[in-house]
C-alpha cells in the first residue's frame, strides 16, 4: 500500500465529509505550522469534471501530512473581479491559494504579484511564463489525453464492436472530451484493424442513463463522463453489467464506494504538486526559480487511466495502450 493510500485510509473518511462545509481550521495535532491555511478558491457554480474535486481531496491529505488548516473560499456566481475576495481570504490566513477555475487565473496571477509572501497553485488553463509571478505555480490539466486513453481501452474491451459514451452536457469541456474519446476509439481501430463504432448519448439525468441501460446487453462497454446526479442511474440499475469506464470518481480511494462494474477511470493525480507546494510554503520557499511549470501531465502520471484489478486488460491490449500513451506523450513534446 502506498503512503498516499495509507494516510487516506486513516483519516480521509472523517476529513473529506465536506470541504464545502469548511474543514476544521484546527488540525489534529496543533503546532506552529497550524496558523498556515491553504484555501481552495472556487465558484459557487460548481461544474462536474473540473480538477476541483481532486484538489479538495489533495488539500485534505495535506492537512493530514503537514497539520495546516484548509478551507474553501467560494466566489459567488457571476462575480468576475475577485481581488476583494482574495484580499479578505489572505487577511484570514489563506497564504496558499489553490484553484482550477480558469476564470480566475489572471486575477490570481495579479494578486500573487502584489503579495509576495503568499503562494498560488493553479491547475489548468494557460499562462505565459512572462506573465507568471515567481510565487505562482502552474500545472497543466490534460483530461483530453485521459479521455483518449479511455476511448482506446474501451474499444479494446468491446465484444460487439460498439462503445457507448454517456456524457453530461454540463460536464467540464464536454464537447472536447467527446472529441478526445472518439479519437481514442478511432486510433484503436487503426492499430488493431478493428471496426468499433462509438454511440454517444447526451445524458442530463439519472433517469436518461437508466432508460438506455435497460436496453443494452450486460456485456456492453460504456463510458460515463458525468456528475453524481447522473451516476445515480447506474447505482440504481440492478444488473451485473455493463462494463464501465468512468472519470473523476476518485477511483482507487479506499474510502470511496466502488461499483464492481467500473473497471477503469480517468483520474487526476495532483497530490504531488499540492504537497510540494505546501512543503515549500512551510519552509518559507514561496518563490520558485526557475518558475514552477508542469506541462507534461500525462508523462508525469498526473492524469491516468486507473485500474485496480490485475488482468482488467489482456496482454495485447495493455501493450497497445502503453504504446498509445507514449504516442500521446511524444505529440505533447513536439
Amino acid at each position: 500500500m502506498s503512503v498516499k493510500r495509507l494516510l487516506a485510509a486513516v483519516a480521509f473518511s472523517t476529513l473529506l465529509i465536506s470541504l464545502t462545509s469548511c474543514v476544521s481550521s484546527k488540525p489534529e495535532t496543533p503546532d506552529h505550522k497550524a496558523k498556515t491555511t491553504a484555501c481552495l478558491i472556487r465558484s459557487a457554480n460548481q461544474v462536474p469534471g473540473t480538477p476541483e474535486k481532486q484538489l479538495a481531496a489533495d488539500l485534505v491529505q495535506a492537512q493530514i501530512v503537514y497539520g495546516l488548516a484548509v478551507r474553501e473560499v467560494e466566489i459567488p456566481a457571476g462575480v468576475t473581479s475577485i481581488s476583494t475576495r482574495l484580499l479578505t481570504a489572505l487577511q484570514s490566513g489563506c497564504v496558499l491559494m489553490v484553484s482550477a477555475d480558469t476564470d480566475y487565473i489572471n486575477d490570481l496571477a495579479s494578486f500573487a504579484r502584489l503579495h509576495s509572501k503568499m503562494m498560488v497553485l493553479f491547475v489548468g488553463g494557460s499562462i505565459a511564463t512572462v506573465d507568471q509571478p515567481a510565487n505562482f505555480r502552474w500545472v497543466a490539466d490534460d483530461a483530453f489525453s485521459g479521455a483518449k486513453l479511455a476511448g482506446f481501452a474501451a474499444a479494446g474491451k468491446s465484444t460487439d464492436e460498439k462503445v457507448r459514451l454517456f456524457i453530461q452536457p454540463s460536464y467540464f469541456q464536454a464537447n472536447e472530451i467527446e472529441t478526445a474519446f472518439r479519437e481514442g476509439v478511432a486510433y484503436f481501430n487503426r492499430v488493431a484493424n478493428a471496426r468499433v463504432s462509438l454511440v454517444v448519448f447526451k445524458t442530463a439525468t439519472a433517469k436518461e442513463l437508466k432508460n438506455v441501460l435497460v436496453k443494452i446487453d450486460a456485456e456492453s462497454v460504456i463510458a460515463i463522463f458525468a456528475g453524481k446526479s447522473v451516476w445515480q442511474g447506474l447505482t440504481s440499475f440492478e444488473s451485473t453489467g455493463p462494463i464501465v469506464f468512468a472519470s473523476d470518481i476518485q477511483f482507487g480511494d479506499t474510502q470511496t464506494a466502488r461499483d464492481s462494474r467500473v473497471i477503469a477511470s480517468v483520474e487526476r493525480d495532483t497530490a504531488l504538486p499540492v504537497l510540494r507546494a505546501v512543503s515549500s510554503l512551510l519552509d518559507r520557499k514561496v518563490s520558485s526559480e526557475p518558475k514552477y511549470r508542469v506541462s507534461q501531465t500525462l508523462k508525469l502520471n498526473l492524469i491516468v487511466l486507473r485500474t485496480l484489478d490485475a488482468g482488467v486488460f489482456d496482454g495485447t491490449l495493455t501493450e497497445r495502450l502503453n504504446s498509445y500513451r507514449q504516442t500521446l506523450i511524444s505529440a505533447k513534446s513536439n
